[in-house]
């Protein structure tokens, strides 16, 4: 199992360092960052993602969508995380072998035209009367989801392996 975790224009370092945190815990392959490459440099630099940012070995810059759904090149199933009509619960979807969680940004999540040029939406149940969960809680949720039935063995360099 290979997995991206996609974030579509994020306004927030906290996030995108928890984002990554979550995205190396889990073993994820490529961290994607869509939207003007200036606009990842917070002030302070990528440690201001988080420390543990250097070891994402494979960090990707892509200036808009459809430069990154040209690079996908089919390879990967492309999930959007998003509160939708038509979207499976992230706890029922049956998570394909290569895929892409792509998260939008924390005021406006994914525009309907990028959750088109995806091939499936998925989202998580909630269950207060809250509007929606913290971006980075929800690629925790995610991540965790699609690597619920992982074994543990086959995850490379597992703590708990």
């Amino acid at each position: 199992m290979k997995f991206n975790t996609v974030l579509h224009e994020l306004r927030s370092a906290k996030n995108v360092g928890m984002i990554a945190r979550s995205h190396l815990s889990f073993g994820g392959d490529f961290l994607i960052l869509i939207g003007d490459e200036n606009k990842w440099n917070f002030k302070g630099g990528p440690s201001t993602y988080t420390r543990k940012i250097n070891e994402v070995e494979k960090l990707l810059f892509f200036k808009n969508f459809d430069d990154f759904i040209a690079w996908n090149k089919n390879e990967y199933t492309n999930i959007a995380v998003e509160i939708a009509d038509n979207a499976i619960l992230s706890s029922e979807y049956n998570y394909p072998e290569n895929c892409n969680i792509i998260l939008g940004n924390e005021g406006t999540g994914l525009e309907k035209s990028i959750i088109e040029k995806c091939d499936q939406t998925i989202t998580i149940p909630q269950f207060g009367n809250i509007g929606s969960l913290n971006v980075a809680v929800s690629a925790s949720i995610v991540l965790y989801e699609l690597n619920k039935n992982r074994p543990i063995s086959k995850i490379k360099g597992a703590k708990f392996s």
